[in-house]
């Protein structure tokens, strides 16, 4: 007979295991408070922009595809709708779809999994929520966040698929669509749904894959998108995909043994294949072998990009965990330790794995270090000082960073005065030293690209007449003789931007940066 003290006896397992989940879920709070960052910022800047009326590519130029602004004015057309800013409403539509991904992974799990693979049911949900909310950190809303939360829950549906699991005709349909706009964002990104799709073709062949629907979702999305930007934005393909080939290549690019010893690269570099040879060979789970194809294809995405830049590897790092949760579980799940229907040794192993998965992320990366040190940081201070001169509501930024004015400008709500959110074209132009020693081009000797942007700053100068105008003092150029390029001497050249900045005083030297106000 059992007492009352026994009836109402706690189960600690249910409870640690429920405690990490809401840990995970509360620390979406923390990205609520500023900055955001600074990547995010440009997108939500030009968004805002083309959402206003301003024509992409033309008012705005940038590298991103169509479908990133369509995905990042979202939040600017419900800050246009409800008069909340967008930097508050990213994080919250972030949330929603996080929640939605988590919820349709957890679904597809129970729907996927034996019940007997207590440990893979338990751990496994858990580690998405995770992976999708607290280890991005600061790289929290970018593209690359945004690619995971989007497609896991068609990983997993195809982890399903491969195994002839039953899951209906409509999950297939949403979850590949969901993927369509996650994976078309970049082309890069296209590696993953091919090489995915090409297993299960393997696995169930050509008779089972030409009629199974998700497939043909991501690519609906993809073919939606290219027609989207041939009509809507063709400047898209006539100028802004032969100025990227031009200047873009330029900057920053590195090797790839610069890559490979890249401290974020090399790690899932070396990890991802020796736990892909566990996937296929060792626990020969479908699950674990379509994320270990997801993450090849994430790698290849980030190694493609030849930027080196820690959130183009944020898939294949975040993939290369969520695979060795996966395979720690299918092995554990085929001991024979636990009791039948005993789940709460399997609760008690995913909330201990989690919380050393928490410990790890801590340190190697401060929780929220962005925020915490806001108050003290260069953009809060550039930011007091733009508010107090914000005059026409426009600003002119020669700069070869976007950080810290973005997200500077988005908190002050100023435009930007030329259609370039940065000097990177320049820095592509003079990334190497001129053969004759000066500086920089005589304007008569320009080539068309960089006449383009002599032309377009010094115009939009002179005609938006801004309210600040802010020079940097580190161009992000070699200097190359005794004088380093000055990017103020540089737009001098132009009687355009001469005329203009006659009209304009010093008004103080913060740091690095030179900020002069208009006169009148």
């Amino acid at each position: 007979m059992t007492g009352r003290g026994e009836g109402r006896k706690v189960d600690w397992s249910r409870l640690l295991h429920r405690t990490v989940v809401a840990v995970c879920a509360c620390w979406l709070i923390g990205y609520f408070f500023p900055p955001i960052n600074h990547d995010t910022a440009v997108l939500l800047h030009i968004a805002k922009l083309w959402v206003n009326g301003g024509t992409l590519y033309v008012d705005a130029i940038d590298i991103n595809t169509p479908l990133v602004f369509v995905i990042y004015s979202l939040p600017e057309l419900l800050a246009k709708l409800t008069g909340l800013p967008s930097t508050t409403l990213l994080p919250a539509l972030l949330a929603v779809g996080i929640a939605a991904s988590y919820l349709t992974c957890r679904r597809v799990l129970k729907a996927s999994l034996n019940p007997d693979l207590a440990i893979s049911g338990a751990l496994l949900p858990v580690l998405v929520l995770f992976l999708l909310i607290v280890y991005p950190n600061n790289m929290f809303s970018q593209r690359e966040h945004i690619m995971l939360v989007l497609t896991l829950p068609y990983l997993l549906v195809a982890s399903g698929r491969a195994g002839a699991s039953p899951l209906s005709r409509r999950l297939r349909i949403a979850t590949g669509l969901m993927a369509g706009f996650g994976f078309a964002m970049k082309p890069y990104f296209l590696v993953v749904p091919v090489l995915v799709e090409l297993y299960i073709l393997y696995q169930r062949g050509f008779r089972y894959s030409i009629r199974d629907a998700a497939p043909w979702s991501v690519l609906a999305v993809c073919v939606g998108h290219a027609i989207f930007a041939v009509l809507v934005t063709p400047e898209y393909f006539t100028f802004v995909l032969p100025m990227a080939r031009d200047f873009y290549s330029e900057l920053g690019g590195v090797s790839l043994y610069d890559l490979f010893t890249n401290g974020n690269f090399g790690a899932p570099t070396v990890i991802l294949p020796l736990l892909g040879i566990v996937a296929f060979w060792g626990v020969r789970s479908h699950m674990a072998r379509v994320i270990f194809l997801a993450g090849m294809g994430g790698l290849f995405a980030a190694y493609a990009q030849f930027k080196g830049w820690p959130y183009h590897i944020l898939p294949a790092q975040a993939l290369t965990l969520l695979l060795a949760g996966a395979v720690i579980a299918a092995v554990l799940d085929n001991m024979a330790w636990l009791k039948r229907g005993d789940k709460r040794p399997a609760r008690i192993f995913a909330a201990a794995m989690m919380l050393l998965v928490f410990y790890q992320q801590a340190l190697n990366s401060s929780p929220f270090y962005m925020q915490f040190s806001y108050e003290d940081s260069d953009a809060k201070r550039l930011l007091e000082i733009v508010k107090q001169e914000r005059g026409n509501g426009r600003i002119l930024i020669l700069s070869p960073g976007i950080y810290p004015h973005f997200p500077v400008l988005n908190y002050a709500n100023m435009q930007m005065a030329m259609p370039f959110e940065s000097m990177w074209l320049l820095q592509g132009v003079y990334s190497e030293c001129l053969e004759d020693g000066s500086v920089f081009h005589n304007p008569r000797t320009m080539d068309p690209g960089e006449e383009f942007v002599f032309k377009t700053v010094s115009a939009s100068f002179l005609r938006q007449q801004p309210s600040l105008l802010i020079v940097d003092n580190i161009p992000g150029i070699p200097q190359c003789t005794e004088e380093p390029f000055s990017y103020l001497e540089y737009f001098l050249q132009s009687p355009q931007f001469a005329e203009a900045f006659a009209n304009y005083e010093e008004l103080v030297t913060y740091d690095r940066y030179m900020i002069y106000r208009r006169k009148d």
